[in-house]
């Protein structure tokens, strides 16, 4: 009963953030016609770039790092298989 309390609660207040966000005027505009207009700036859009392009330098890397320790291993990709199928395989 506590758990659907506390669900039903969170669901009212993201409601109300919600209703706020897209609603409630700030001066001349809401919060998500501020939003708005602050992402279609050249400099919002610049950073939507750079993070796209640092993001691109991460995966790259943590992929590197991956073939490094397959190598490292032998081989082995997942070094935590699972052993279901040995145990299935003694009829056990």
């Amino acid at each position: 009963m506590r758990s659907l309390t506390k669900s039903a609660l969170t669901l009212i207040g993201l409601a109300v953030v919600a209703y706020v966000f897209f609603f409630v005027p700030l001066g001349q505009r809401t919060m998500y016609q501020h939003a708005r207009r602050i992402a279609g700036t050249e400099e919002a859009r610049e950073l939507g770039r750079e993070a796209t392009e640092a993001a691109e330098r991460l995966r790259e890397h943590v992929e590197e790092q991956i073939e490094v320790h397959v190598r490292e291993d032998g081989g082995v990709l997942d070094a935590g298989a699972s052993t279901m199928g040995a145990a299935t395989a003694d009829g056990r």
